[in-house]
């Protein structure tokens, strides 16, 4: 399902491999030799290789996995976009962790803003769209935190005005995270809770310095962007469209 960026591994393979075939200067010759013809014969070999992959490439990423039914664009504190995400995260990081055969399951889930580079307009959604998302190979992780650590997290994200965060709700009140509930119950300092992120907020990306001082990490292996793929095109397959979704997760006092 996912071949679009093993095939870009692929090509460049290829254009690395041919360009290794040249053969190395031993001496300089001050006379005038037309390379016109031997470049051109280069640049075909090479066209010749890269068209097959390309192709395919193109078809891939042109491969329609789901219909928008409204333009949809970031914003705080909450917004369809930033609910679409981490609700889908959430989603699909349950699914792995019972195809890991992991014990435990995420009960939050958390996509960094700043991470989210583009928008779903109205329409089709093709597989390049989701590389428009997600241009980094960001990949997915669980952390377990405690319920103290939370809480200091949902406190950066009220100062900073909202953001994308799945599995809680929580009112935003003099820059802090008041009101807290997880999974439907207020949330428990002494408790212990497994999140669904990506490997660069677990690592202390933008400043989440409380994340890096988790309890536990898991690492699935899958990359960001194709589990949203693998989202969409479930949804997609199963007969439904991308909507926007405002459920008061996070509202000011």
């Amino acid at each position: 399902m996912f071949r679009t960026f093993s095939l870009t591994l692929l090509i460049t393979y290829f254009l690395l491999a041919t360009a290794c075939k040249s053969t190395y200067v031993s001496s300089i010759s001050h006379q005038n030799t037309a390379i016109d013809e031997q470049i051109n014969t280069i640049d075909s070999n090479l066209v010749s290789i890269y068209l097959p992959y390309k192709n395919i490439l193109d078809n891939d990423m042109n491969r329609v996995i789901s219909v928008c039914e409204t333009d949809m664009v970031k914003n705080k504190p909450e917004s369809g976009l930033t609910n679409l995400l981490v609700d889908l995260l959430l989603e699909e990081g349950k699914t792995e962790a019972r195809n890991q055969s992991l014990n435990f399951v995420p009960e939050v889930s958390f996509f960094n803003y700043g991470g989210i580079r583009t928008g779903l307009q109205k329409g089709d959604i093709k597989v390049g769209k989701a590389f428009e998302i997600m241009p980094f190979e960001n990949e997915m992780v669980f952390i377990q935190l405690t319920g103290a650590q939370l809480q200091q997290f949902y406190d950066l994200i009220a100062e900073s005005g909202g953001g994308s965060v799945g599995g809680v709700r929580f009112v935003i009140s003099n820059q802090k995270a008041k009101h807290v509930i997880v999974s439907g119950k207020p949330l428990q300092p002494e408790n212990k809770y497994w999140m669904a992120t990506n490997d660069y907020a677990a690592n202390g990306g933008d400043d989440l310095i409380v994340l890096r001082q988790r309890i536990d990490f898991k690492s699935t292996g899958i990359k960001i962007r194709d589990v949203i793929i693998r989202n969409f095109e479930k949804q997609y397959k199963a007969g439904f469209t991308l909507k926007e979704k405002f459920d008061g997760r996070i509202s000011n006092e």
